[in-house]
Formats: structure tokens, sequence, C-alpha cells
């Protein structure tokens, strides 16, 4: 099954008001379209531990410099749009079924008529058909990205980081944490792990996830920094999550340099630039641009 992007254009009439970020109220209309055609298929995919198979953007103003993110408030008059990725046919015929005859969306109790509905797809196969083997790279990270983690994995994956003495191994097992740091092997391990739910063509993830953890990938530096942003969902019951913005420079480094695993890598990011990274991808956080900087020589 191919990957599937929905876009909706619509025109606001007036101002609306969000709570800090717009891509909470983008995931609150993809259920509202889902709802309209199965309630019951929504309320499931909703309280499913899963990995959801949609992302999402958050509402985009068109301005003078192109489409720029909504967060608190949505001026107007203005023309808007919001993406929806879509990974399996059983959502996508859901919403294409909710979308066809034409329907109002409802933002923040402010009804809107699309103007425009764009539908595209792309395969895995081409990500890694048309894949080459990159040297270095950045990644801009235009939401708010985050990812989750716990003392468990961070033992697992860092053996330095062992947990303080005298927890159980239970509670280590059930913390969480919100890391919101552009590490390698967090950012490749999310993609991968949706690449290995929803895709129709496989690699060897295992391989390829302990080549990243070796270092094959390397942080490189950031010059311009990057900033982190809290945003609420909820600002009664304190439901936030924290994540960081900005350009990002990675390489690998000749020493681990293997041109299967730079291509895959190569792929995933292409492939991220349609999912998104890390959590809260369904509400718009993660949003990527991939930007190669060198390939190796394949002549």
């Amino acid at each position: 099954m191919p990957l599937t992007k929905v876009e909706l254009k619509f025109q606001v009439e007036k101002p609306i008001i969000f709570q800090s970020f717009s891509g909470f109220s983008s995931r609150g209309l993809f259920y509202e379209l889902l709802r309209r055609v199965d309630a019951d298929y929504a309320e499931r995919l909703h309280s499913s531990a899963r990995l959801a198979p949609f992302s999402a953007t958050p509402i985009l103003i068109s301005t003078s410099k192109g489409w720029g993110v909504v967060y608190d408030r949505l001026p107007a008059p203005a023309l808007c749009m919001v993406g929806f990725t879509l990974f399996d046919r059983e959502i996508t015929s859901r919403i294409w079924e909710a979308l066809v005859d034409g329907c109002t969306l409802r933002i923040q109790d402010v009804e809107v008529s699309p103007l425009e509905v764009s539908v595209s797809q792309e395969s895995y196969s081409r990500f890694l058909a048309e894949a080459r083997p990159v040297r270095s790279f950045s990644v801009e990270f235009i939401t708010p990205t985050y990812f989750r983690f716990s003392p468990y994995l961070a033992s697992r994956l860092f053996p330095s980081r062992r947990p303080a003495g005298g927890v159980s191994d239970k509670r280590i097992r059930r913390a969480r944490r919100f890391h919101p740091l552009p590490e390698p092997i967090t950012m490749m391990r999310s993609l991968v792990r949706l690449w290995n739910e929803f895709a129709d063509i496989s690699f060897n993830y295992r391989r390829y996830l302990s080549w990243i953890m070796a270092m094959g990938i390397s942080l490189s530096g950031f010059p311009k920094g990057i900033r982190t942003r809290r945003l609420y969902e909820h600002r009664t019951t304190r439901k936030f999550v924290v994540g960081f913005q900005g350009m990002v420079h990675f390489s690998i480094p000749d020493d681990l340099y293997r041109k299967r695993w730079a291509r895959i890598t190569d792929a995933l990011l292409k492939f991220a630039e349609y999912s998104n990274v890390g959590g809260g991808r369904t509400a718009g956080l993660g949003m990527i641009r991939y930007i190669p900087r060198e390939y190796a020589d394949t002549s």
C-alpha cells in the first residue's frame, strides 16, 4: 500500500485562537472526518496503543514566503491548508469517503469549506529505488520535535547510562521521558518503527539500528542553535509537550561508512518528509525538511 497524501486548502474569514499549537486542532479535525463515516472505527483508532496509521501537519497559512506554521492565533482573512499522510488502505478509504462528496470542516468551532482537495501517492519501493548513499546531510526540524524515551531503553541503547540503584525494575520499565534532542539513534529508530509497521518492502532493521547505535551517523552540529518550545494541548489539565526546533547537521564518518546503510538513511529521511518523526506526529509535531549535503561518488 503506498503512502497517500491529502491536502485541504480553505479560506478563513475570521480569526481563530488556539491553545498554543494548531496541530492539536488538525488532529481533532482528522478524527471528526473519520467519525462522519465510521464512528466505531474512529474510536478504536483513537484508543489504540498501536502506531497510528496517519500523520498530520498543523494548520498552515499562506504568506509571501510560502506556507507558515500557525501556533496560537490564525489571523483573517487568510488562505490556509492542512495535510494528512495516510499509511494503510483502511484509513485511506474512510477519509476519501468523508471528502468525496464535499463537506464542511470545523476548526475550533469555526466552519470552513474546502476550496481544493489534492491527493498524491508515493511508494516505499520508490524511496529505496531512488535512494543514494549520503555522506552528510542536514535536517530542519520545522515544528517542535521530541522522542519518547525511557530509562530502561536508555540503559539498552547506551550501557553507560545505567539507572540509579535502589529503583525497581518495574518502575524503570514504566518510566517515560520527553527527549527533545536530535540524537541520531532516537530519530532513526522512530522512522524504522514506522517503516517496519506499514511499508510493503523491508530491509534488515536490526543490523541497520546496530550500525546507528555504533555511531554510524554522527551529530556534527547546529551552528545557529536549536531551541525548545512547550506546547499546551489543554492548559487547564497542564497537558503539554516539549519539543526542539532548528537546523541540525549530521555526517557519516569514514571509519564506519557503509554504502548500503547510507542508502537506507537517505530513503528513511525522504520518507520522514511525509511521515514526520518522533512523538505527536498525528498532531503536526516532528515535521522536517531533509537536505542532503554530500553523496558518495557512485561512478
